[in-house]
């Protein structure tokens, strides 16, 4: 695994349209001869310029250069914490988009999240546990051990916390006492996890592009979406009643409404790069982090591919 976490599993789906010809026998009594219309002159209007579909509102900036590819969280005063899987290192970047280094030697640095008192906790892929991280960068406690191949963390509204488990293919449930349970077993290649307002539970399938939804009464499962992706699903998030994920092969960027409709928001399908512009324009190299802010209103996405964090808004 490279800077980017990633399930080796990797299904691509192929759509093909398959036109349904037809044709006459030839003979003459297929031809017929269309009468003149005595309505058109005999100088035709000038043919009509086709509309320019409308571009899109949609913008796509580079806020930091920064090669931190993997968690996003953002805290109440709107600085950006960013973690790196490859270097084990959290970085922190202010509202003036200054960059330091928050912490380090946190091995396999994945997933973050803030709760409602300002606490930051960190997902720690290679030492399969979640810590408390204090303001000045140091690990306060252990929130979860033994909890294989957590990648991203959710609070409910009961100050549960949530995180996928990639390695047994489940969700873990921890309390506020710290007491873990397993959610749902059997959800295969998962990439991360979010909830909705009513903490329902969404768990990104990265090879299928499915995402699972695990209704928060009956504990039932079912397909929310079907992403038609060519590579993986990143992180996804829940932000004032849309979801939001990345693309990481696509290199684009969905919004998913509560009726799992979804539409690409910024990226063009199949194409790496780092234009910043209209979302219809902008390009994105392997986006996988993503983070909204307070208000819902601008996005916040990590990319391991050139190594910046871009910011989307207008969506």
């Amino acid at each position: 695994m490279k800077n980017t976490l990633t399930v080796t599993k990797t299904v691509i789906l192929l759509l093909f349209l398959v036109p349904i010809l037809s044709c006459s026998d030839g003979s003459s009594d297929d031809i017929s001869i269309m009468p003149q219309n005595p309505d058109i002159g005999e100088n035709p209007p000038d043919p009509v310029d086709p509309v320019d579909p409308p571009t899109s509102s949609v913008q796509v900036s580079t806020y930091v250069s920064l090669f931190a590819a993997d968690g996003l969280a953002i805290d109440s005063n709107g600085n950006l914490f960013a973690s790196n899987y490859g270097d084990s290192k959290v970085y922190k970047i202010d509202t003036n988009q200054s960059v330091s280094l928050f912490a380090q030697n946190q091995h396999g640095a994945a997933g973050m999240v803030f709760n409602d008192e300002g606490k930051l906790y960190l997902a720690r892929y290679n030492v399969s546990d979640i810590v408390e991280i204090s303001g000045q960068g140091a690990v306060i406690q252990t929130i979860a051990d033994n909890v294989l191949g957590t990648i991203a963390l959710a609070f409910d509204s009961d100050g549960n916390l949530y995180t996928n488990n990639n390695v047994n293919s489940a969700v873990t449930k921890i309390d506020p006492n710290g007491t873990k349970a397993t959610i749902s077993h059997s959800i295969y290649n998962n990439s991360s996890v979010t909830l909705d307002a009513d903490n329902n539970i969404y768990v990104s399938d990265y090879a299928s592009g499915k995402i699972i939804k695990i209704d928060a009464i009956s504990g039932a499962k079912s397909t929310f979406v079907n992403l038609p992706i060519n590579g993986g699903i990143g992180f996804i998030i829940y932000s004032n009643g849309y979801f939001y994920t990345t693309a990481i092969t696509d290199n684009v960027i969905y919004k998913i409404n509560m009726q799992g409709v979804a539409e690409i928001i910024a990226g063009k399908k199949g194409i790496a790069g780092g234009v910043d512009g209209n979302g219809d324009v902008a390009t994105f190299n392997t986006p996988n982090g993503i983070v909204a802010s307070a208000d819902g209103n601008t996005l916040y996405v990590a990319q391991g591919g050139s190594g910046s964090i871009r910011m989307i808004t207008g969506f």
